[in-house]
């Protein structure tokens, strides 16, 4: 997918920019957590020092070099698809060359509908296709025209025919079927359908209309910022585009797993984990989501590839994260009763270098908000290198899910705002899940640092061997 060249608009429309959840009963301790944290090891001065074989290796920009890479020359990396493909090869290269034994672990995950919008310069946008829409690699070519409302068939224009209707989508999914409905009738080529606003208060990303019957013109799912940059170049002039649509079939989405044994012959097969998942939505780059991740944990894993660990470590980077966590539920699933029980620890960056103020603190959340081994290690971590920006939490919407439903110690990293915990309020950033979540938009290289410094420090004082030097 080519980078999009046009100026982007100020976004005018009024977003809600929290949303409150369930109250969480853990308020009061965190706070105390803060204050005084109960680190993983007992020696602060003595982990001070240690903490510092890492701080003092990491680098932000290394880090961000890799979510380049995957957010700009890969681009959107949809699970099952080509570009996450090429997203594990790339994580699998960068293992490889740090000394890391590396497999991929295959599975199969569902169809995807792929939209592709193209315009005369040679641009072009992914978006979510209707299932029930033409879904042809012939091209659909017409000018644009935008319709406001479109719920009514009065509302389109006489000249409506073979034109491309560009409509705002109406937040029912029945309302907006009805606007597909009168736009076909009004003998429309094709449909772009605008989001609005996604289900985190987030910007609306790119979506597969769910029509009840077929029609025999492609009907597209945009992201607000789409139909936003398409209705600025409509008041410049005409635009002209083409459409096409693939359903992808028989998809295999993959894992990818950077070992690194532990010297130590009596640790039993015990071992720590790093992960990340390195797939994308529809339509967005996924720079902060999450190539930041990904980015995150290539970057230690090029730290800690020349130090002793007492544990067995493994990096991995999980496919079609957004598609259900489904990586890591067949990483889990294909477990041993035994193997499970070997993984003492499990830390998971999901979305670390965000660039949006609100975010005030990195996380380290849990699925029930109980703290554990990574929790109270990366806490005691911020303690000892002087950063207030971690804190303890209670979020279950990442790869760290499967490993806490089988009872293993795990927890998601992610920059957050919260407001209070009772009930909870939280802030995530505007544009992830869209095309806007680019380094330029969306990343801080403050942040990125913060985050491998003490998620860094808090996992070496999880996995390190013990020598001489360091004591």
């Amino acid at each position: 997918m080519t980078k999009n060249k046009f100026k982007k608009v100020a976004l005018t429309l009024a977003l809600s920019g929290a949303l409150v959840l369930s109250a969480s009963p853990f308020a009061s301790p965190y706070a105390e957590v803060v204050e005084t944290p109960i680190g993983y090891t007992s020696n602060g001065n003595q982990d001070s020092s240690k903490d510092q074989k890492i701080i003092k290796r990491v680098d932000a920009e290394r880090a961000i070099e890799h979510i380049r890479y995957l957010s700009e020359e890969i681009g959107p990396r949809p699970g099952g698809l080509n570009a996450e493909k090429e997203a594990a090869d790339y994580v699998a290269s960068q293992l490889r060359s740090h000394g890391y034994d590396v497999e991929y672990q295959y599975f199969p995950v569902a169809d995807q509908f792929i939209a592709e919008v193209a315009f005369a310069n040679g641009d072009s946008w992914q978006m979510g296709a209707a299932p029930n829409g033409t879904l042809s690699n012939d091209p659909v070519s017409g000018e644009v025209i935008f319709v406001e409302g479109g719920t009514d068939a009065s509302d389109f224009p006489a000249d409506t025919e073979g034109k491309i209707v560009l409509m705002t989508r109406e937040s029912s999914t029945a309302n907006y079927r009805l606007q597909v409905d009168n736009a076909v009738n009004a003998g429309a080529s094709g449909v772009i359908l605008q989001s609005v606003v996604g289900g985190r208060g987030n910007y609306g990303s790119t979506f597969n209309p769910s029509l009840t019957q077929a029609y025999d013109i492609p009907v597209f799912g945009a992201a607000f910022i789409q139909g936003e940059w398409l209705k600025e170049q409509l008041e410049e002039g005409p635009v002209a585009l083409e459409l096409t649509a693939e359903q992808h079939s028989n998809l295999e989405s993959v894992n990818v797993i950077g070992t690194k044994k532990s010297k130590n012959k009596k640790a039993n097969g015990k071992e720590v984990i790093l992960s990340a998942h390195m797939d994308s939505v529809v339509g967005a780059p996924g720079a902060n989501d999450n190539a930041s991740g990904t980015g995150l944990m290539l970057e230690l894993a090029r730290v800690f590839k020349g130090y002793n660990t007492d544990k067995d470590l493994k990096f991995i980077a999980f496919g079609s994260e957004e598609r259900g966590l489904l990586g890591a539920r067949h990483y889990v699933d294909q477990l041993t009763q035994e193997e499970r029980d070997n993984i003492e620890a499990v830390f998971n960056p999901d979305m670390v270098a965000t660039k949006y103020e609100e975010a005030r603190n990195l996380y380290a959340m849990t699925v029930d908000g109980s703290t554990n081994i990574v929790t109270d290690s990366t806490v005691a971590a911020g303690a000892r290198l002087g950063n207030s920006d971690i804190l303890p939490g209670k979020f279950g919407s990442s790869d760290h899910v499967p490993f806490h439903n089988a009872g293993i110690p795990s927890a998601l990293f992610i920059w957050m705002g919260i407001d209070s915990w009772d009930p909870l309020v939280y802030h995530i950033e505007k544009v992830y899940h869209t095309p806007q979540d680019t380094i330029e938009d969306n990343i801080s290289s403050e942040r990125m640092q913060s985050a491998l410094e003490v998620i860094g420090a808090g996992l070496f004082d999880v996995v390190r061997k013990d020598v001489p030097g360091l004591d």
